[in-house]
């Protein structure tokens, strides 16, 4: 067996041995937090969307490709071959904006309270949900080219501008269509990793004068979770960077000629997808609302449990 096989089945096996429980631990985490607390932040929103196009990722198109090196399918048609695309391109670009609107949440969160900030605060609070929604029709829209020109095999294919995606094939019609769709996918992804960058970079600077603006021990006590948080927000975006980032690269070599390395292919998917198997990691380890909501809900079953056993011993005492 072909020693790039198995470790391109190696690397996809573990990412949805990880991703998949991972990114529901954090769902059953707020779901546990909502149903004890009865309300859950705006930053725990957005962190259970991203959790939500991690799954979409990993479950569209993760078990697909690992299902395929591995053997145990081998052949997949034209209308899964679509269907899974399309939701896969769908939960990488929600991935990459709401990983860019948490940066920017953060931002704005951490900021000093100023007559400058507070406005611009209030209004993207009271339109986050509207830009989320924007962003799932814009991404909707834009990832509709993998519906139309989507096939599993290449057999009578006369269009040279073919898109190589493992199993499937992105078949474009023209050149024209060709470059078109890579720009508006390149310009979206660029313009999203320059909000992560400029996000990370105010972060960085946060840090660097926290230790200067700290005046008395009450200032540090009520920056302190922001500033953890914040710590947390800038880890997502520095792997985000480096995963899509290294996807990019590869996808714009390959917007300049029709036949490349499938290698590069194949190694272009697994940095597109491993973000969706490393950051529920980084979220629960830094994230302490989950560790309280996965440790209560430990607590609540082996309560339950002793409930159950003690009710059995009663019954048969009488």
């Amino acid at each position: 067996m072909d020693p790039w096989l198995i470790l391109y089945a190696t690397a996809f096996i573990s990412m949805d041995i990880i991703g998949i429980p991972g990114n529901l631990f954090i769902l059953f985490a707020f779901l546990h937090i909502f149903h004890d607390q009865g309300r859950v932040t705006i930053g725990e929103i957005i962190l259970a969307k991203l959790a939500i196009s991690n799954l979409l990722v990993i479950l569209t198109w993760g078990i697909p490709i690992t299902l395929q090196t591995t053997g145990l399918m081998k052949m997949y048609g034209d209308i899964f071959c679509q269907i899974s695309l399309y939701f896969y391109c769908i939960g990488r670009a929600m991935s990459v904006s709401i990983t860019s609107l948490l940066g920017c949440f953060q931002c704005i969160s951490i900021a000093p309270s100023t007559k400058c900030c507070l406005p611009l605060k209030r209004k993207f609070l009271d339109h986050l949900y509207t830009i989320m929604v924007l962003l799932w029709i814009f991404n909707l829209i834009i990832s509709s080219t993998r519906l139309l020109y989507s096939t599993s095999s290449l057999k009578n294919v006369t269009s040279p501008y073919v898109m190589s995606y493992s199993f499937c094939f992105v078949i474009f019609p023209s050149y024209l269509v060709y470059l078109g769709n890579g720009v508006i996918y390149v310009v979206r992804d660029l313009f999203f990793l320059s909000l992560m960058m400029l996000s990370s970079g105010y972060l960085l600077h946060i840090f660097y004068n926290h230790r200067k603006l700290v005046k008395c021990i009450k200032i540090y006590m009520s920056k302190h979770a922001e500033i953890g948080a914040a710590k947390a927000v800038l880890a997502l975006l520095i792997m985000y960077i480096i995963s899509f980032g290294l996807d990019n690269v590869f996808w714009i070599l390959t917007l300049y000629t029709s036949k490349w390395s499938n290698r590069v292919t194949e190694a272009r998917i697994f940095f597109d997808s491993c973000f969706s198997a490393i950051s529920p990691v980084v979220i629960i380890l830094t994230n302490k609302k989950i560790q309280m909501g996965l440790r209560c809900s430990k607590k609540e079953k082996k309560h339950r449990s002793v409930k159950v056993i003690s009710t059995v011993v009663l019954r048969k005492r009488f």
